[in-house]
């Protein structure tokens, strides 16, 4: 079967006439053969048939010709537009954990009928994403909902470094971040040990890379030799010094990313760390 009949196989073949407020604009698609396969998501549906408003969020695909002529993604969708369209509801499939739920809210768009139409429940829902919603903390600064990413987003200072930190909201397209705030307050009330628990973890994980990495250029560098005469140019006491925390996230269940600095041993790649509020330090690669 090829592509194109492949992804159509996914929809139920009734057509159904939606309104719906777009979350995000569309910025790029997956690929398959001389096929792209674009998509977005919407924030709430109205059904024009039966006229049920729906605050379950849900996702848009549709497929076009990947060609030299082509610009841009076929339906241009613009975030927080409320579009009429056609569409084919996806016939259901088992999720797994990892799985978005909105990917048994998902239509293939058939149609564009309208950009820029009005519903008047919609209208409301669309005033209010627009309004700005704060967390404000007295010692970690405020946060702003980025409904894009379903986080929070600040600014820490980590230890007199400008640390990037965001916190997943308590459910998926949710408008709180209560217990991510908790977590990142004990993080950074206990900030210089867990500075220390990541930079040892980073180092037992990454040093020996990064000697494999040194291309003889590095400033900083120190020539030793052990015993097997096997030269180490960079120290664990350099590496742990020269990496600098860029970001962290942290989600509700208490898990957290981190991305710190490479300081150009890994040719500029970042290093992310997974781990856990627990104490648990799972993982530590270069990334990008």
């Amino acid at each position: 079967m090829d592509t194109v009949k492949e992804f159509e196989k996914r929809f139920e073949p009734e057509i159904t006439d939606l309104l719906v407020l777009i979350k995000t604009s569309v910025n790029g698609a997956a690929g398959s053969g001389d096929m792209l396969y674009p998509s977005t998501e919407f924030i709430a549906s109205v059904n024009m048939q039966t006229g049920e408003f729906s605050r379950k969020p849900g996702r848009l695909e549709w497929q076009i010709k990947n060609t030299k002529f082509r610009m841009g993604w076929g339906f241009n969708f613009k975030q927080y537009q409320i579009c009429h369209i056609r569409a084919r509801k996806n016939i259901p499939i088992t999720l797994e954990p990892y799985m978005r739920k909105t990917l048994n809210n998902c239509y293939m768009v058939v149609e564009v009928v309208e950009k820029n139409a009005s519903e008047p429940r919609l209208d409301a829902l669309k005033e209010h994403v627009l309004q700005p919603v704060l967390i404000e903390d007295a010692a970690l600064g405020t946060f702003t909902l980025d409904r894009t990413y379903s986080w929070f987003e600040g600014i820490v200072d980590w230890l007199g470094i400008k640390c990037l930190a965001y916190l997943r909201t308590d459910e998926e397209d949710g408008e709180t971040a209560e217990k991510a705030h908790l977590y990142l307050q004990e993080l950074y009330e206990n900030r210089k040990e867990w500075d220390e628990k990541f930079r040892d973890f980073a180092t037992e994980q990454l040093w020996e890379l990064a000697n494999e990495w040194y291309d003889g250029e590095d400033e900083y560098y120190e020539d030793e030799e052990d015993e097997d005469a096997d030269i180490i140019y960079i120290t664990k006491e350099a590496f742990s010094g020269r990496i600098s925390i860029e970001s962290i996230t942290i989600y509700s269940s208490g898990s957290l990313t981190l991305y710190y600095y490479d300081d150009d041993m890994f040719a500029g790649h970042a290093i992310e760390i997974d781990g856990n509020m627990d104490g648990t330090l799972r993982r530590a690669d270069i990334v990008g």
